[in-house]
């Protein structure tokens, strides 16, 4: 499994050869790229895989790489609604390197991990949290790109972040195996947040902006919960969180145009 490399050699020819295959996605026909999204996925998964192979468990292989795959899934995916053009893809595409590059060392961390007050692994919780927003971000912006129903947006976005909420509220015990308080708290919280995807599609929201709200409210969420279950909740928190979100609101409030 290594071919000769260490673990950080293996991060970065991930990270590298993920990143041509998002560049490929400008050479790949039109009727094909969906299916191409998903092998990239696929791809991203093994190397991934393959990259933290090392002291890896069963449990591990699916909750450390949910975020991966999905970070590829939704950066491959936004790719492209950009203008079609390497000045404005080809920075994006190296962005995205350098950014895998930072979450699969993240990721590694939660692997290998056995003291958990190291500072590490607090550089980790916050770039991993933060991965996750800008995937959910990068996916809400592509489902409402595609004007579906109302229903369908609330049932996709109710999907899409149920992994995302698992594996964050995951790593604040790390157990060795999923907990059923952990799966019905990211099942609840994927609820809430699916409902307010439905009622934002009544709201004539452009698409940056309902992603955006969308991605807050999951920010507000899981940032309340995971302080919760640290023990560090407390009116202040609480207070920062919802005044995050209430001014996100009130910008989303005032750009929106209400006459159509």
């Amino acid at each position: 499994m290594n071919l000769g490399f260490n673990k950080r050699q293996k991060i970065i020819v991930t990270s590298i050869l993920l990143t041509i295959g998002l560049l490929s996605t400008q050479i790949v026909d039109f009727n094909l790229r969906f299916r191409f999204i998903a092998g990239l996925g696929v791809l991203s998964y093994l190397l991934s895989l393959w990259a933290l192979w090392e002291g890896i468990n069963p449990f591990k292989a699916f909750i450390l790489l949910i975020l991966p795959t999905l970070f590829t899934l939704a950066v491959a995916s936004f790719y492209f609604l950009l203008p079609i053009r390497w000045l404005t893809r080809l920075p994006v595409a190296i962005i995205f390197g350098l950014s895998y590059y930072l979450l699969l060392l993240s990721q590694n961390v939660f692997n290998v991990a056995a003291i958990r007050t190291i500072p590490l692994y607090r550089a980790s919780i916050t770039a991993s949290f933060l991965f996750t927003l800008i995937t959910a971000f990068f996916l809400f912006n592509v489902i409402h790109a595609f004007n579906l129903l109302f229903s369908w947006n609330g049932l996709l976005v109710g999907l899409i972040s149920f992994p995302l909420i698992l594996q964050t509220i995951w790593q604040v015990d790390m157990a060795e195996k999923l907990q059923g308080s952990v799966a019905v708290m990211s099942l609840i919280l994927s609820l809430v947040i699916g409902e307010v995807a439905l009622a934002f599609s009544f709201w004539p929201m452009v698409t940056t902006m309902w992603s955006l709200s969308l991605a807050t409210c999951m920010y507000v969420l899981l940032g309340i919960v995971t302080h919760s279950l640290r023990g560090r909740l407390n009116r202040r928190v609480v207070w920062e969180y919802l005044s995050i979100g209430g001014g996100v609101f009130l910008v989303a409030f005032l750009t929106t145009s209400w006459t159509g």
